[in-house]
């Protein structure tokens, strides 16, 4: 299975408003990266766009796909290497990219 067949599947399963604001950052994914670094990647993009609106309700879409594309970034990692699966989350963490995300939110970098 391809890892946009895979994709193709997940979103079957999502509800339509949220299935649409995955969709444009879905689309935007290179075939040859490695799936969970890159949604993981997309989902920190979107966070960053959140921080930069958030006095608008937008901000919430934007937050509630990054939460999408970060969930999906772990079933893919769990899917394309299970024993990997941990080393990735902690990537995700306090001293991996959404760790620095969260820094800059607070005006640490």
């Amino acid at each position: 299975m391809t890892a946009e067949d895979w994709l193709r599947l997940r979103l079957a399963e999502s509800p339509k408003p949220l299935r649409e604001s995955l969709e444009g950052p879905i689309a935007k994914l290179k075939p040859d990266v490695d799936l969970p670094d890159a949604l993981m990647d997309a989902a920190c993009e979107l966070l960053e766009r959140a921080r930069d609106r958030l006095e608008s309700r937008e901000s919430a879409f934007d937050l509630l796909a990054a939460d999408g594309l970060l969930t999906l970034a772990c079933e893919a990692a769990a899917f394309s290497d299970p024993e990997m699966l941990a080393e990735r989350c902690r990537a995700m963490g306090p001293g991996g990219e959404l760790g620095r995300v969260a820094d800059r939110w607070m005006g640490r970098s």
